[in-house]
């Protein structure tokens, strides 16, 4: 694959892929409804917003469940 060529890690070149791939679809589909490219590139943006703050969200759960179990570990400690 060209991503091997350009010497980048796999899981960027599987992101940049899957980004690609979105965006072929949506322009296939734009294509096929006749959705102009202005209405396309908001919503792929739109789609690539909502995704990156379903991660920040996910990561804000994950430290939030680790500081409670480090929490809940200090004060079993104590007793």
């Amino acid at each position: 694959m060209i991503f091997s060529l350009l010497k980048i890690n796999k899981k960027t070149s599987a992101t940049l892929a899957g980004i690609a791939i979105g965006a072929a679809s949506l322009w296939g589909l734009s294509m096929w409804q006749d959705i102009s490219r202005v209405e396309l590139l908001r919503l792929l943006l739109a789609v690539l917003i909502m995704l990156g703050a379903l991660a920040l969200v996910a990561l804000w759960a994950v430290a939030l469940g680790k500081l409670l179990i480090a929490g809940a570990r200090r004060l079993t400690r104590r007793r």
